[in-house]
């Protein structure tokens, strides 16, 4: 098995979701219950293992919605920011996704993953600087939930890639800018 030599390394950048934080089950939940939801009588339960994998991780929360509801051969109506959560929309069921997410970290918050955690540690003693990317708007929210913000020099989240005009994940956008943050070459 390869290793990396600590002692080398100037800079780091992780991945929040699924390598710092375990926010997978916490984002896989909610959207269960909100197709779920929406689904009742109309199709087959969303699947977690199989549906969240394929068709909403990793992706802007409208997308996941549109691929989702396309994979079941549903069409809704785009609707808007302003539609109420739950609405027959794509806004609508991404409101109540969002929303659900959000009671969740903040009433349980989200745990970490210690391996990571610990090596995070290592990293910040060395002197090696660090940063956390999440496609998620609430990035930020999510590293103080899990009491990691004091571990990072820099954090890019969904709310820099709107601002910014960032492309989505897969794109290599969101960790560019936070070697950019780090005044470090990717």
């Amino acid at each position: 098995m390869a290793t990396i030599d600590l002692t080398s390394l100037r800079g780091a950048v992780f991945d929040t979701d699924g390598v710092v934080t375990d926010t997978a089950r916490v984002h896989a939940a909610a959207w269960k219950h909100v197709f779920d939801t929406f689904l009742h009588g109309r199709s087959e339960p969303f699947d977690i293992r199989a549906d969240y994998l394929r068709h909403v991780d990793g992706r802007p929360r409208l997308d996941g919605v549109r691929t989702f509801l396309a994979a079941r051969g549903i069409t809704l109506p785009e609707g808007g920011p302003g539609d109420e959560p739950g609405a027959p929309t794509v806004h609508g069921l991404g409101l109540a996704k969002d929303a659900l997410f959000v009671e969740q970290i903040d009433g349980h918050g989200v745990a970490a993953f210690p391996s990571t955690v610990t090596l995070l540690h290592e990293l910040r003693r060395r002197g090696c600087r660090t940063a956390a990317v999440s496609a998620s708007r609430h990035g930020r929210a999510v590293v103080s939930s899990a009491g990691l913000t004091h571990l990072f020099d820099a954090l890019v989240d969904g709310e820099d890639a709107a601002t910014a005009g960032l492309p989505a994940k897969p794109d290599p956008a969101l960790f560019l800018e936070a070697a950019r943050r780090l005044e470090l070459p990717p």
